[in-house]
Parts: structure tokens; sequence; C-alpha cells
């Protein structure tokens, strides 16, 4: 076992007995279901801007992100986080229409527009599977990070973080979570300016770090990783991020907790500005990471360990609490989001299906109940995951985007579209898009292309044989 730092041990347990008070003020101020599922539909512009900011930052963002920095340079600007803030971007066009509908969840999306409410327990199971694996990355990189930091072993810490975040998340629902998303997502993107600002200075400047970059591999600053990616991989990675956004329920579920349509468009702005300067330091930060612990000697095992590293092996101690408040925040304010989706997703949108006359007090003992279920099943998982937090992430981006982007957005904007050829391209997508992943592509096709293509194939072949035979108040997509 490696020596325990109590600077940062204490650091850490500061921290989150301040998330643990929030869960619990939450708790006081969470008086039905709406409150806990969607903060009554109340959130303002701030709060819900550094709420989706907060959100939207993870695990993947600050230690898989600069892991992948470390690991093939610049080129993640490029597909990854390009298509991330595309779809953020496209997403604010589309705003208005989905508040618009008043829906709570995705899955109410997708029954509205297909006129079949089976699709609510169909799309619940897509979105429980790409939850899991959220949390389960997760919590990878919390630990991982922590462990690294105090000394304390991994398979202990797992747990340690898995049940704080379940605690306060089932405490206040989307009370707590918003507000802890505030305090998270204002200290994540100070710290890691600040961050940089440090880094930059150490090390002789913005120039002089790309040349230092450069110099360790002159593919690490091509925009490409000098032929690493080819053309067709850039823009199925690019569709599989951009689609995240659209089909991500955390995301709905959020528009739909704002008190207005100008909030929720206010909000999705304000935020895809943040995120914009955020990303660009992070990634500059992930050049700067590198160079230190290659002029310093420091070797990793895996890219994911580089972050880390920098915090306990090159940085000062004060600096390097700064860091981890940025990671910290960033990594427990986008898993408790997951975790409360999950429970919104377990007892709205399945529970709900087969239990329609269920009041509102037992949909929300079942959304708790879910909470505390899938975060328990993730901790147990996180203990010896089965991949990178670079590979899960990129793998239910392709679960997501195969499944619904194609089907659900194009049935929002097309009247009269079958509603049950809508369901047959949900399923097909995700089947494909899912299977030939695990396989790295068919025919040297990425999965991307052959779930979402699949998809769409479908969803026009169904359409065609389908839409004589819709029963009345089929497809509802133009009313």
């Amino acid at each position: 076992m490696a020596e325990i730092n109590p600077f940062y041990l204490g650091t850490f347990i500061v921290y989150l007995l301040i998330v643990l008070a929030i869960g619990i003020w939450g708790y006081t101020k969470t008086s039905d279901v709406m409150d806990f599922w969607a903060f009554g539909q109340d959130m303002g512009p701030w709060l819900a801007t550094w709420s989706f900011v907060a959100n939207f930052v993870s695990a993947v963002s600050v230690i898989g992100f600069i892991g992948a920095v470390y690991g093939e340079g610049y080129s993640l600007m490029t597909h990854t986080i390009f298509g991330l803030m595309l779809g953020t971007s496209a997403l604010y066009f589309a705003v208005d229409r989905v508040r618009n509908l008043n829906l709570l969840t995705f899955p109410d999306i997708i029954a509205s527009v297909t006129g079949y409410e089976i699709a609510r327990p169909i799309a619940g199971a897509v979105l429980l599977g790409n939850g899991w694996l959220y949390l389960v990355m997760q919590l990878v990189g919390a630990s991982l990070l922590v462990t690294t930091i105090t000394g304390v072993p991994y398979e202990y810490m797992v747990w340690v973080i898995g049940i704080v975040f379940i605690a306060y998340t089932v405490l206040g629902g989307l009370v707590s979570v918003a507000w802890t998303d505030f305090l998270q997502g204002t200290l994540m993107v100070g710290a890691v300016l600040l961050s940089l600002g440090y880094m930059v200075f150490d090390l002789g400047g913005f120039t002089a770090i790309n040349q230092q970059f450069a110099t360790l591999d002159s593919s690490y600053v091509h925009p490409t990783n000098e032929g690493t990616y080819t053309a067709i991989g850039i823009i199925a990675t690019i569709v599989a991020f951009f689609g995240t956004i659209f089909t991500e329920q955390n995301n709905i579920v959020r528009i739909a907790a704002t008190r207005d349509v100008k909030t929720a468009k206010l909000h999705l702005a304000a935020a895809g500005v943040i995120l914009s300067v955020f990303y660009s330091a992070l990634v500059i930060l992930g050049g700067a990471t590198t160079v230190a612990l290659d002029l310093n000697g420091l070797a990793v095992q895996t890219q994911d360990a580089a972050f880390p590293t920098l915090i306990t092996d090159y940085v000062p101690s004060g600096v390097g609490v700064i860091i981890i408040i940025a990671v910290m925040s960033a990594i427990l304010s986008t898993t408790d989001t997951r975790l409360h989706s999950t429970g919104i997703t377990t007892a709205r949108d399945i529970y709900s299906y087969f239990r329609p006359d269920a009041s509102g007090a037992s949909q929300l003992r079942v959304s708790r109940a879910a909470t505390i279920i899938f975060g328990l099943a993730a901790t147990a998982a996180a203990v010896n995951p089965p991949g990178t937090i670079i590979e899960l992430y990129n793998f239910r981006a392709v679960l997501l985007t195969s499944a619904f982007l194609i089907p659900v957005y194009l049935g929002l904007y097309w009247a009269g579209l079958s509603g049950r050829a809508i369901l047959v391209s949900v399923v097909t997508g995700a089947i494909l898009g899912v299977g030939t992943e695990f396989t790295g592509g068919l025919f040297g096709v990425p999965s991307t292309f052959i779930g979402v293509g699949a998809a769409t194939l479908v969803l026009f072949i169904g359409h065609v044989l389908l839409s004589g035979t819709e029963p009345k108040g089929g497809a509802m997509a133009g009313d």
C-alpha cells in the first residue's frame, strides 16, 4: 500500500462532507416527486447553466481526456470534443421544440413521437445501459485519482466514493444535484484555468509547451495525429458524440426542469460558451502534463494515470489541492446526475408503464430505490473495470447515437412518420451499433456508421411498409 498523504486525504474528506451537507439540505427542499425529478420545473438560468456545465464535464473530460492527449496528442480536439461542442450548438436550435413538448424524459418524447407507450420501457432499457456504463467510468476515474493522491487502496476508495454519491443523490434528487453542480461547476472551471496558468508559467509559456510537445512526437500536434485517424473514423466519432448531446436522459430532464423556453435556450447558449473555453484549456493542460512528466522522467503505466501522477509527483501540494478540487468537482457533478437519471428512468419510464396508476409517492420510492441499486451495481463493477475510461465513454456514445439520433429527432420534425418504424429503428440501431462496437466495426466501417445507417435504412423501409397500417392516434410528430 502506498504511503497515506494526510493533506490530500483531509482535503478529500472535507469536500465529501460539504456535498453531503448540501444533499441533506436538498432533502428538506424536496416535497414531492416533481421536486425530486425536475426541481419543480422552476430552475432559473444561472443555476441551470452551471448545472449543465458541471454535468457535462466528467472523469472522462479531466482524467480521460488529459490521458488521451498524453497518449495521442491534440487530435482529441478534432473529433471527440468537436462532436460534443457541435451537438451542444445544434441542441440550442432544437431546445424550444423539446421544451414546448413539456415532457419530462427522453422516453416520454419517443412515446409522443411514435404514439406508442411501449416506447418508454424500450427506450428506458437502452438509457439504463448507458447510465450504468457512465457510472462505472466515473467511479473508476474518481477512485483512481483519490487512490493515487491519498495512498488509500483503490478497492476501498471505490466503495467510499460510491456510497457518498448514492447518499446525497437519494436525499434531495435534482434539488441536491443542481445546487452541488452549481458549486462544483464554478470550482471546476476556475480550478482548471488556475492550474493551466500555473503549468504555462512553470514550463515557459504556450509556445514552449507546444514546441516541447512536438519534440516528443511530431504527430502530437497534428490534427489527425498524422494519419492515425482516417477521415471516415473522425467523422464517425464526431457523429457519435454529436448524437449523445441530443439523446442523454439528463440533458432532456434539465431542459424540462427549466422554468420556460427562454431559460432553456439561455442556459444552453451560456453553457456552450463556458464549455468551449474549458475544453480548449483542458487540451492544452493535457499537452503541458505530457511535457512535465517527460521532462522529469515520470513514466506511467496507463494513460489514465497521467494526470494523477502530475498531481502527486510534480506540482506543489497547494496547486495539487486546486487540481483535486477541479477533478472531484467534475466527477461528483456528473456521477450524481447519472445516478439521478437512472432513478427517473426506472420509475417514470419503466415502473409507471406497468403501473400507470402508481401514486407520486410510490414513484418517488421506486426512484430512490433504483438509484441505490444501480449505484451499488456500478460501484461493484468499478472495482475491476471492463476497460479504460475513454473506451467506456466511446462505447456508450455509440449506443446512444445509434439507437436514438435519427429515428427520434426525424420523428419530431416529420409529421406522420410511422411510429412502429421508429421503434423498430431504435432497436435495430442499438443492437447493431453495440454489436459492431464489440468487434471494432464491420468490413472497415466504424460501428457508429453501421448503427446509425442501419437505423436510418430500417426507418425508411419500415415507414413505407407500415405507414398505412398505423392505428388511430399513431405517430404524433405533427401535434
